[in-house]
């Protein structure tokens, strides 16, 4: 048995469910490599867990059957004060709350999976999030850092001896090697901003920034595993927990983070589930076009989670859609080759 797991694989392949099935097995504790279910009160939206499981929130893990799942609940959505303007501006310039970065995950993944191994459990990292995965294979370096547009709009607030302050202060070496004009430029100093705070990583295996355990490395090779199948049926499967999710109360649950002034262009960023339903909600679409749009929508999505597959070259993959197909994958685990 390899000493780290990972199972990955687009929307309604199931995977946490296996994940919790080979941890019962294997003795293992999850990490969850998803952007999206990092923020709280977003568990329907998300799809944190079955509404068949068992369920028991802890602060810093849930246990979900009996299985501890590490990842779930970590950032608050931003808000905006009753004074702001009601296009959904945050509470504060510069304020980094609902911001949850690549490099944030790294770190907390790293930390996360010593304590597992300390504990003498598998470590099975599980999730839909491809640059996730892929930076916790190979690194930050790894992965393009992708736009943050919550971080924008708060950056586009601040002045442009502000911007430069920012950047000295996370990263000085950047700021100084960079040339008068690009000094002014507002634009090249929020990017220069975005990509400082993504790679701003103290050494670590992969760049991670971790808190090293005295005897404990995190060297040694991972057991990745794929689920795929073909696009059809994963629609099929998507549509059928898309239905489940709204009659379970995913409408209500944006609903009462709006109430909460959670900000609506934050969750319109989101995507997916929480931009079509937060634009129905603020009338601009009928029902009816937010849940055509969310389904076709998450159809792209998985469509694109599959694109990564060609991005592990040691991924085993497994078709979902064929018999036998779990009695194989626990022999790989079992019997890793």
């Amino acid at each position: 048995m390899k000493k780290r797991l990972i199972i990955y694989g687009p929307t309604a392949t199931g995977k946490t469910a296996l994940a919790l099935q080979l941890a019962r097995k294997f003795q293992g504790e999850l990490i969850s490599a998803d952007s999206r279910q990092v923020y709280q009160n977003l568990d329907i939206t998300t799809g944190k867990a079955s509404f068949k499981s068992k369920v028991e929130k802890h602060k810093g893990f849930w246990i979900v059957d009996g299985v501890k799942i590490h990842g779930f609940d970590l950032v608050e959505p931003p808000r905006y004060e009753p004074d702001s303007s009601p296009d959904g501006s945050l509470r504060e310039p510069g304020s980094e709350q609902g911001i949850f970065s690549v490099s944030d995950f790294l770190k907390f993944a790293s930390d996360t999976m010593i304590q597992i191994i300390v504990s003498k459990k598998l470590p099975i990292v599980v999730g839909g999030t491809g640059f996730y995965i892929k930076a916790l294979l190979d690194g930050i370096g790894s992965v393009g850092i992708p736009s943050d547009l919550t971080l924008r709009r708060e950056l586009e607030k601040l002045s442009i001896d502000h911007l430069y302050q920012k950047l000295e202060k996370i990263d000085p070496k950047r700021a100084k090697s960079m040339n008068e004009s690009d000094r002014q430029n507002p634009r090249r100093l929020i990017r220069a901003i975005e990509i400082a705070r993504a790679s701003y990583l103290t050494p670590g295996v992969s760049g991670v920034a971790s808190k090293r355990t005295p005897g404990v490395s995190l060297d040694g090779e991972y057991q990745i595993i794929g689920l795929t199948a073909p696009n059809n049926y994963l629609y099929s499967r998507a549509d059928k927990w898309l239905e489940e999710r709204l009659e379970h109360g995913m409408i209500e649950e944006v609903q009462t983070l709006l109430e909460k002034r959670v900000s609506p262009q934050w969750l319109d960023d989101l995507g997916l589930e929480c931009r079509w339903i937060s634009r129905y909600l603020s009338g601009k679409i009928s029902q009816r076009e937010a849940i055509n749009r969310l389904r076709g929508n998450v159809h792209s999505f998985i469509r694109r989670q599959k694109t990564w597959f060609k991005k592990f070259p040691k991924i085993r993959l497994f078709d979902i859609s064929k018999p036998n197909w779990q009695q194989e994958l626990k022999k790989l685990v079992s019997h890793p080759v």
